[in-house]
């Protein structure tokens, strides 16, 4: 027992979990009178995706396809910015793919507006900007030139002086007229202002006539202050304008529902699991408790901005997702380790030395299986984030560079809080545990073999089941399973317009309407066919309208918006109202598709690459690849279940089979350290078979028990989103909880017994013939 744990430690670390608990969920603030002065952020502090509160998230590039330089995309961003300052939104997002010209914005529902009109809103910020020098700082102030005659702005820094500048250099047509502007304002001690459309972005004092069109701006500028204010003023002079090429809507009425759902869902998965684990192992499941609520409230603050390393992200339904999915997978460590305390508890050791070994032994499949979850979170915020992080600008840059920035943030943010997950799993649920547990078994009241899961009397060893020799069975059941799967294809696919491009909007409407009657009046309102669906809404008094189509042209803002009229004038009765649009051209549907078989591709290479050289002793090659082949198994069921529950294949099937991924490579690692760890402890005569055998059965309780959690919680989640009509979130719930039976099946039952097979067919048919063919040999 290392006796530097001392007994208060327990009682330290659980006063330090629910201290940050309680800091993550109500802040820390300090009052001066009415003025707050925050400390920590809290729950009330985090910002909302615009699938929660509303909004808009578009992407721009340049008129006419214009391959525009790196200074003008950011000149561009920042008028952007300004107006959406103007228009009274401060809580957005603004990013640029200079790769690809693109400018991606994503903004609230305009504050204190019910009836926002965000196609408007979107023609506004797209439109070119106007730059003018005026006289005095009135709007109406006398224009001296234009932004055309700029020809440029930079940043600078005034040695003399010691302060950064904002230096400007004119054409031939402003000189003039900016000479006799500044002879003019210098005489008189007047000013003269510079405006972006028509807010005042500069206002100085002229201190002397400039002839030579060579003028520099001082006042109390930072670096970043100055290139904002060179950038506005650079983008005065642009030669384009911007066009929307895919814009997503919300109302806020589905977000909120879909919020309510999300947080009933997770309150009910982490009561669930606290019990669940308690239940099985008392003390253990006490400390794995802890480390759940310790694990929730640092997911929180990872997106809060508690940390003061880490900016405030944006939380989306995804990433609440994404955080009750991670509580659901964390447990597995708990799990992981327990099994192992009651595995040396069996062997006669005492609670000291039985946790002491139980945490060491456990440590290396927790590593391996949590790193690999890593992998892929980061393959999913580099493929569906922005570059603004150094891995998904690496990303960016190399692996998705023929793709640009993606608009799917909803997705970025699942694989945030998935990474968060992962390093908290080590925080809570190996560091943390680790030391409670250490610490409470020095308690004598403690140490009872019970009070840790263990009863000599009912506890039953581990049998060893013949998974080698059922390989046939296996194979077979794999193959109906798969066989079906792809039946469903002539089901009816049906795929998103993420992927093909088009558009898809949805209303709500009050009483009844005739589906046929209302396809009807569509098609004679655009002109072209649409689908059309009718459903409940989560508020039992209105109903849900979706139309959707797909041609070469998407359908614009202002014609969804002249839809939407037409609609109201026809259905006068039915308060018929916009809740949700996507419009996607075909060309960026396409690149989207072709990012998302990228980022498959390249996780299952890091994959294999990561499993060949940490289980180089059992032929790591092998074992990498025949871990994907049982991923591909998991992959076509649960691409079986999207066709079968009729749900569209888009952004959130990629985002299901990457954390499937994730899930059942953790799962199929277990398996592999157990094999990796009897290797050294069997006999070099005993089969091979029996290798795999007696490890696989090891791990079979770990496997079910952690499959309870993760699929209880994907349960809940989806009984509670078909309860509130949240399709988002049911066709992500739904096909991930299928994909987790898969995978519990192909890692347990596929993966080691194809690794059998491969290597009884190289000859390597006992324990020393595989250490041999390894190099693990003594």
């Amino acid at each position: 027992m290392n006796k530097k744990v001392g007994k208060p430690v327990f009682f330290i670390v659980m006063c330090i979990i629910l201290l940050f608990a309680y800091t993550t969920v109500f802040g820390v603030d300090s009052y001066k009178g009415d003025i707050p002065t925050t400390y920590i952020h809290g729950l009330d502090d985090i910002r909302l995706g615009i699938d929660i509160q509303g909004g808009v998230d578009v992407t721009f590039e340049p008129e006419d396809d214009l391959d525009a330089t790196e200074d003008q995309m950011n000149a561009a961003m920042e008028v952007i910015k300004l107006r959406l300052s103007t228009l009274n939104i401060n809580d957005s997002e603004t990013y640029v793919d200079y790769n690809n010209s693109r400018i991606i914005v994503r903004f609230p529902w305009q504050s204190g507006e019910e009836n926002f009109d965000p196609a408007a809103a979107v023609d506004e910020l797209g439109q070119m900007s106007e730059l003018t020098f005026r006289y005095g700082t009135e709007v109406d102030g006398e224009v001296i030139l234009t932004g055309s005659s700029v020809d440029v702005a930079s940043p600078g820094y005034d040695q003399q002086n010691s302060q950064w500048v904002v230096q400007l250099s004119l054409n031939d047509s402003g000189k003039d007229a900016f000479a006799t502007a500044t002879a003019q304002q210098a005489a008189q001690g007047g000013y003269i202002s510079i405006w972006m459309d028509d807010v005042c972005i500069s206002s100085a004092t002229v201190n002397e006539a400039i002839s030579n069109g060579n003028a520099v701006i001082s006042g109390n500028f930072t670096a970043e202050s100055a290139k904002k204010l060179a950038d506005q003023i650079t983008s005065g002079a642009l030669p384009f304008s911007l066009h929307a090429t895919s814009t997503k809507t919300l109302s806020p009425t589905l977000g909120t529902g879909a919020l309510r759902a999300m947080i009933i869902s997770g309150l009910i998965a982490l009561g669930f699991i606290c019990l669940y684990m308690l239940a099985l192992y008392r003390i253990p499941g006490l400390i794995a408790v802890l480390g759940l609520i310790g694990q929730a409230a640092g997911m929180l603050a990872a997106v809060s901005g508690w940390f003061g390393f880490q900016p405030s992200s944006t939380l989306t339904i995804p990433g609440i997702a994404g955080i009750i999915l991670s509580i659901g997978m964390g447990v597995d460590c708990n799990i992981i380790t327990a099994e192992r305390i009651k595995e040396e508890l069996a062997k006669g050791r005492n609670v000291e030395s039985a946790i002491k070994s139980g945490y060491s032994n456990a440590f290396s499949a927790i590593l391996d299986g949590n790193l690999t979850l890593a992998i892929v979170a980061i393959i999913l915020m580099g493929a569906f984030g922005t570059n603004t992080n150094p891995i998904t600008k690496f990303l960016d840059a190399t692996i998705f560079r023929p793709f640009g920035a993606t608009t799917e943030g909803f997705i970025y943010s699942f694989g945030f809080t998935l990474v968060a997950g992962v390093i908290l799993n080590f925080i809570m649920g190996v560091f943390a545990a680790r030391l409670m547990s250490m610490s409470i078994a020095r308690f004598k009241a403690f140490q009872k073999p019970s009070l840790f899961g263990y009863n000599e009397k009912t506890y039953k060893p581990v049998k060893t089941l013949d998974f080698s020799g059922n390989k046939k069975k296996f194979f077979i059941i794999s193959a109906v399973l798969l066989v079906l799967s792809i039946c469903t294809t002539f089901l009816g696919v049906e795929i998103a317009i993420d992927f093909k491009g088009g558009t898809i909007v949805s209303y709500s409407y009050s009483g009844d309407l005739d589906p046929e009657t209302c396809r009807s009046d569509i098609e004679g309102i655009l002109n072209s066919p649409v689908n059309l669906q009718t459903g409940e809404s989560f508020d039992s008094d209105t109903n849900i309208l979706t139309v959707s189509f797909s041609y070469d042209e998407s359908l614009t803002l202002e014609q969804q918006e002249n839809m939407l009229a037409k609609m109201q004038e026809i259905y006068p009765s039915n308060n018929v109202n916009m809740l949700e649009s996507n419009e996607v051209s075909p060309s960026s549907g396409r690149e989207f598709f072709g990012k998302c078989i990228v980022a498959v591709i390249f996780a299952a290479l890091l994959l294999i690459i990561y499993i060949a050289l940490r289980f180089k002793r059992i032929s790591g090659w092998s074992a990498g690849v025949f871990t994907i082949a049982a991923l591909l198994h998991d992959i076509i069921i649960t691409y079986g279940s999207f066709v079968l529950f009729g749900f569209e294949i888009n952004s959130n099937f990629m985002a299901v089979i990457l954390t499937i991924f994730g899930y059942s490579i953790n799962n199929t690692i277990v398996v592999y350290d157990r094999i990796r760890e009897n290797q050294g402890l069997m006999s070099k005569k005993d089969p091979i078979s029996e290798l795999v055998n007696a490890s696989a059965s090891q791990t079979l309780r770990r496997s079910i028990r952690t499959s309870i959690t993760t699929l209880s919680t994907m349960i809940i989640i989806s009984v509670v989103a078909y309860i509130f009509h949240v399709e988002s979130i049911l066709s992500f719930s739904v096909p991930m909880a299928f994909g987790l039976l898969a995978g519990t099946f192909s890692s347990q039952c596929i993966a080691p017994t194809l690794w059998v097979w491969w290597n009884e067919r190289r000859g390597n048919k006992t324990v020393g013939d595989c250490a041999k063919a390894t190099g693990a040999a003594k």
